[in-house]
């Protein structure tokens, strides 16, 4: 798959399908390869552009500079290279602030948004969160009590039903061969922490899909509807069995109600 040099950094991105063009922005840690459950499912109707968010991935260098604001530009820079003048746009978590905040700044180039598992970056308990899972690292900790205890705040209770799936999830995760380094974690993990437009919300004029999972931990749902007031007539999906990572949780659920929403909104 392509990429392309913009701002200070060469992009990774995958594109699949064909149709109006999407745009997937993955949340922290995480890259393209985070929407792998959706493919399948959005692909047929819809053009869809993941790339690899900077410091993560097959996007270098992995020790650029790092801020929401500078993903924000990248994904700009992407369109600009694709020559897409608006498209619509879907982030996950920490990519659901990177949509906002191209809404909320790029209004001309946004048609319609859809946040999942959407939160406040500037929250000192996931702030405080995120800064132990990446400490944990810095010090060593064992991959697979690491990747185990990762997945506590990521997943349903469904998910740890059978020893089986967890632990294969964990060698998946140990073997992928582009993991997120330490030093690049670690520069996500402050990106997130500097991050400080909760008034953003309040110039977004596009339509908002709110997709959150009822067990999301990291995010509680009481939370981020508290959060996203601000926005004028969001639509709000509470997918229930679902955690943070609600994409992978409830894949065809979720997918039904992106795909009815960028119909008809």
């Amino acid at each position: 798959m392509p990429d392309v040099a913009i701002n200070d950094v060469t992009m990774y991105y995958e594109i699949s399908g064909t149709g109006n063009p999407l745009l997937l922005i993955a949340g922290f840690a995480s890259d393209s390869q985070s929407w792998a459950s959706l493919v399948p499912i959005l692909s047929a109707n819809h053009q869809l552009i993941m790339p690899d968010n900077r410091a993560v991935g097959r996007t270098l260098p992995a020790d650029a500079g790092t801020s929401v604001e500078q993903m924000a530009a990248d994904c700009i820079g992407l369109l600009d290279a694709l020559g897409h003048e608006k498209i619509d746009v879907l982030g996950h978590s920490m990519g659901s602030t990177v949509a906002l905040y191209l809404a909320a700044h790029h209004p001309e180039r946004i048609n319609r948004v859809v946040v999942a598992a959407c939160g406040q970056l500037h929250n000192s308990r996931v702030n405080a969160l995120i800064d132990t899972l990446v400490a944990l690292r810095e010090a060593g900790a064992p991959e697979d009590l690491w990747y185990a205890n990762l997945f506590h705040w990521l997943f349903a209770p469904g998910f740890f039903d059978d020893p089986s799936t967890v632990n294969e999830a964990i060698r998946l995760s140990r073997e992928y061969p582009y993991k997120q380094s330490i030093r690049a974690m670690r520069a996500q993990a402050n990106a997130i922490g500097l991050f400080q437009h909760d008034d953003m919300l309040e110039n977004i004029t596009a339509p908002v899909l709110c997709l959150h999972g009822a067990n999301d931990l990291l995010f509680p749902p009481a939370d981020t509807i508290r959060y996203l007031l601000p926005l004028k007539g969001i639509q709000t999906e509470i997918i229930p069995n679902a955690g943070h990572s609600l994409h992978w949780d409830a894949t065809e659920i979720f997918a039904g109600h992106v795909m009815t929403f960028l119909e008809n909104a």
